[in-house]
């Protein structure tokens, strides 16, 4: 009997991608889907990935303010393979800089903005029409129009919804100023508004998931990046030379690098940070006083590559009272990638934050709190740096972990089977 696959429209912010982070889980999620099942409406001005999904409609902040000023007669288009790129990247980053420069009001001008409702177009309408989906997936963040359009097309179309939160802007944040207690307030709203109307919700990650069950007392399930079953590839450095980190450095994850290479002083290891974010001169300045060495972001074989011929993977998560609070629910992406390459995994920041604990609960990294003094880090890096065989048999317990826990085509069947049994077909 062949297999029956409901066709998904995919709303999110971000597009499907194979190298940034909610795109790779987004694929992660979907792996075993027939491609042409999946179309996707997105609002960044990302370049999709069209090796996976041949189906996408982009509409940006940028099109709804050219609408709204007569500039263009439409807001938002279909994503061909060919004009991906060709979209006015400059000038819509021109006005999200300008909406950033607002700081806290951002959020609130941003949804303000798509209350004009521009964005309901015949050309989106069409699109869906000729799509037929039968379910909205849509992937929850902290902006009201993405939740409103949401609600607004599962209703329309009387499609179920079922909505992804991948991050927590509610239950642990902590307002800094009026404007950002406003914006709570207002995250609480939409929130609540769409998980009251969605017929199946998840989190990424076992903490998440539970604790958005206790607080909204409707059941989430949990699903995280998962990716492709690799051969165990043993690891035989007995000493250290290379502590690599694969990663954005916002949230002020880069003083916390900066923080632990100031306090390793062999002269023989090298710290490599690969990232895809901007480096600002304070941060170049601090990498350079410690000897970090930045590098151009990787994906594929290559960087499968050179997490392998690194001796730790450093993972860090920034231990200042606002970003801990905004961390404390979620689990990075990188996380499965590293544990399938079965090296040793070191994570320095606050311990109790969900990376954090998936790597020090079950035993598949070490953990050293950024709560403790320099000479006790010094100790422990030092218990580390000289045990081989400890790095060896935790890496090793890491890759088995993953096996288990994350090969994406087990974990993408598992939840096919919860949105079959939402739209009760046939497994």
């Amino acid at each position: 009997m062949n297999k029956i696959y409901p066709k998904i429209l995919v709303l999110s912010h971000n597009s499907f991608s194979n190298t940034r982070n909610n795109g790779k889980t987004l694929e992660s999620i979907f792996s075993i889907l027939p491609k042409d099942h999946l179309f996707q409406l997105f609002f960044n001005n990302d370049n999709p990935d069209f090796s996976f999904c041949d189906n996408y409609f982009r509409i940006t902040d940028n099109d709804v303010l050219k609408k709204i000023f007569f500039i263009n007669n439409n807001c938002g288009n279909v994503v061909q393979s060919n004009n991906s790129t060709k979209s006015d990247k400059h000038s819509s980053k021109t006005t999200t800089n300008f909406l950033y420069s607002k700081a806290s009001s951002f959020k609130l001008i941003r949804d303000i903005l798509w209350k004009t409702n521009t964005w309901k177009t015949q050309s989106l309408y069409k699109w869906i029409n000729d799509f037929t989906p039968n379910i909205i997936f849509f992937v929850g963040g902290n902006s009201g129009f993405s939740h409103n359009i949401a609600v607004y097309l599962s209703k329309l179309y009387s499609l179920p919804l079922v909505t992804y939160f991948t991050d927590d802007y509610l239950l642990y944040s902590k307002p800094r100023n009026t404007l950002e207690v406003i914006q709570k307030h207002r995250i609480r709203n939409f929130y609540n508004k769409t998980i009251n109307h969605s017929s199946l919700l998840f989190a990424i990650g076992d903490l998440m998931a539970d604790e958005y069950t206790n607080h909204f007392k409707k059941k989430f399930h949990p699903i995280m990046n998962s990716i492709p079953i690799e051969p165990y590839d043993k690891y035989e450095n007995k000493s250290i030379k290379i502590i690599s980190y694969f990663g954005g450095l916002h949230l002020n994850r880069w003083k916390m690098i900066v923080r632990l290479a100031s306090i390793i002083k062999s002269p023989n290891i090298v710290i490599n940070v690969y990232t895809n974010s901007i480096i600002t001169d304070e941060m170049e300045f601090e990498f350079n006083t410690c000897g970090v060495i930045v590098k151009k972001p990787l994906e594929g074989d290559e960087l499968k590559n050179e997490i392998k011929k690194s001796d730790i993977l450093l993972h860090v998560e920034s231990d200042d009272k606002f970003n801990r609070a905004l961390t404390k629910l979620s689990i990075s992406t990188k996380i499965p990638e590293y544990l399938m390459s079965g090296r040793f995994i070191l994570g320095f920041g606050p311990i109790e934050v969900a990376s954090m604990r998936l790597i020090h609960d079950n035993g598949v990294g070490m953990v050293i709190s950024s709560d403790l003094s320099d000479n006790d880090l010094v100790e422990k890096l030092d218990d580390i740096i000289s045990n081989y065989e400890l790095r060896k048999e935790i890496g090793l317990r890491g890759y088995d972990f993953a096996i288990s826990n994350f090969d994406n085509s087990k974990n993408s069947a598992l939840f096919m089977q919860k949105i079959n049994k939402l739209l009760e077909y046939e497994s």
